[in-house]
């Protein structure tokens, strides 16, 4: 993305975001209270480091942040170029098989992981039928897997159907994965490794010709040739870009959830455990994340860590399988610290994470993320507590002023209210269930008007209004046609930026038009004679 499409698409994230407000920003300073820090890393949490920067500028405080992808942040940090790294995944310990990387430790410096986003793997996928872009695609983990591994590579192929509930065209499926080393390819490789092992293992075996086996683990730089139809493109935006091209008619990708509602399009409804369709949205990647294990031994360096396995495997019905969340490497007092890192950096690096795991966090569900739960962000404050040079932080016990939506007053409260996937999204529900007194209804052809009935799904992937296309249904392999959207796909999207500020704006006008118009007619009023 060039510096210019990246300013817009700030203004245009800045407006959407300013309706929430900005709770919790630090408090400004006098001009050289703070010096500029510097990061790079992960491009999986560069959204949202891309608006916390934004947001305390007014502040103080300048954040530059580079996202050259997890792998590049943490080997930035190891050769004492960062002031902190960003990364998905923790330092490599040497395991990485695929890859055949070396071990990252020990790291010659000393660092803490500060937890900071929290989200969703999502699959974004661009198929067009009839000049209508389908939008309600849903998926089982199966068939995800073997569309990335190369068992199948052709969107009408019968487990595609199976899944669906209806036949989708004669065309090749083009994957498109990440050519450098990514946090989202090491949640993705993760995911299958857990959870299908043998077909994992037999992918590795094959491009690896023979080299792995067995136990082949996960990955950060996912396999670019030598199976399927496969497309490498560099860093998530590059992903996205790639993927909404009218050329990629065809592909799927995958990314944190942010890079596709950015693009506006859609993503793969995924299958659960509990047998629901659902989508990465905060509040399913939270309850998610409820299950997720994490290191709580204040003293290990491993503090913070997750373990995932039980993530993927949890019966609750709004649970999205791939969530997870991200890290912040920062340096660690009593340690040896990276040699341009200060007390004075100390100070400005702990005052902005004081800020995004508190009222940071308001803004992540507007932008495609989720915000971090109540354990996550006691474990963030108390690391905070090493970084040379830094400020007070909340009580960690009654976290006073700590804006986070996801508790009040210390106690975590979003899986309260957390919704559930309506009983359309239930495996086995026509593409046009609707639901009635809360229970699917099965298909239903009576009208070509969309029906918006309480608890239907709706958003990325949800049911299409059936005046958009047919809404015919099939379970095997006849061809049936399929709902979708008409969309207008640009060669590129360098415009899209630019056209969401100018959407922005026009909205802006549309609330502002008529009490200034009014002003005008009652001014007009009061100077008319009589």
């Amino acid at each position: 993305m060039t510096n210019f499409r990246r300013k817009l698409a700030r203004v245009a994230g800045a407006t959407a975001i300013a309706a929430v407000g900005l709770i919790g920003m630090p408090a400004a300073a006098s001009a050289g209270s703070y010096v500029t820090i510097n990061g790079s890393g992960s491009s999986w949490s560069e959204v949202a480091l891309d608006q916390w920067s934004q947001d305390v500028q007014s502040s103080g405080i300048t954040v530059n942040f580079d996202p050259d992808g997890s792998a590049a942040g943490r080997q930035d940090y190891i050769q004492g170029q960062d002031d902190f790294a960003a990364s998905d995944p923790p330092f490599r310990n040497g395991d990485d098989k695929l890859a055949g990387t070396q071990s990252q430790l020990p790291v010659p410096y000393g660092y803490s992981y500060i937890p900071d986003t929290a989200g969703g793997t999502a699959f974004m996928y661009h198929i067009v039928v009839a000049g209508h872009l389908v939008t309600n695609l849903r998926l089982s983990g199966k068939t995800i897997m073997k569309i990335f591994t190369g068992q199948i590579t052709n969107w009408d192929n019968p487990e595609i159907t199976h899944d669906y509930g209806a036949q989708l065209p004669n065309l090749p499926i083009t994957p498109v994965v990440r050519s450098d080393g990514s946090g989202a390819t090491f949640f993705l490789t993760r995911w299958m490794a857990h959870t299908f092992p043998s077909e994992w293992n037999a992918f590795c075996d094959k491009v690896t010709h023979g080299r792995i086996k067995t136990n082949c683990g996960q990955t950060e730089f996912y396999p670019t040739s030598g199976w399927g139809n496969v497309k490498a493109e560099n860093g998530s935006n590059n992903v996205a870009t790639y993927i909404t091209s009218s050329y990629a008619d065809g592909a799927i990708g995958y990314d944190e959830y942010a890079y596709a509602l950015n693009s506006h399009y859609p993503v793969v409804q995924m299958l659960n455990p509990a047998g629901y369709y659902v989508l990465p949205t905060a509040s399913n990647v939270a309850v998610a994340l409820t299950k997720a294990a994490i290191n709580e031994d204040t003293h290990s360096v491993n503090f913070l860590q997750q373990n995932l396995d039980s993530v993927y495997t949890y019966t609750d019905p709004r649970s999205y399988p791939l969530s997870s969340y991200s890290y912040l490497i920062v340096p660690r007092t009593h340690t040896t610290i990276p040699p341009n890192f200060s007390t004075a950096k100390g100070k400005t690096l702990s005052t902005f994470i004081n800020f995004l795991l508190c009222g940071g966090q308001q803004q992540m569900a507007a932008l495609g993320y989720s915000p971090l739960p109540l354990n996550l962000v006691k474990g963030g404050l108390l690391q905070v507590n090493y970084i040379p040079g830094h400020v007070r932080t909340p009580n960690p016990v009654t976290l006073a002023g700590c804006d986070n939506p996801t508790f009040t007053h210390g106690v975590l409260t979003l899986l309260k209210d957390a919704p559930y996937p309506s009983p359309c999204q239930k495996v086995g529900e026509p593409l046009n269930c609707v639901v009635r007194d809360g229970k699917a209804s099965g298909s239903s052809t009576s009208s070509t008007k969309s029906k918006k009935t309480k608890g239907s799904a709706s958003g990325a992937g949800g049911p299409i209004d059936p005046g958009t296309g047919s809404l015919a249904t099939g379970t095997g392999t006849a061809a049936v046609n399929v709902t979708g959207q008409v969309v207008n796909v640009a060669d590129a999207s360098a415009d899209r930026p630019l056209l969401s500020v100018l959407t922005a704006v026009a909205i802006l006008a549309a609330v502002a038009m008529p009490p200034a118009l009014g002003m005008w007619l009652r001014r007009r009023r009061s100077r008319a004679p009589g």
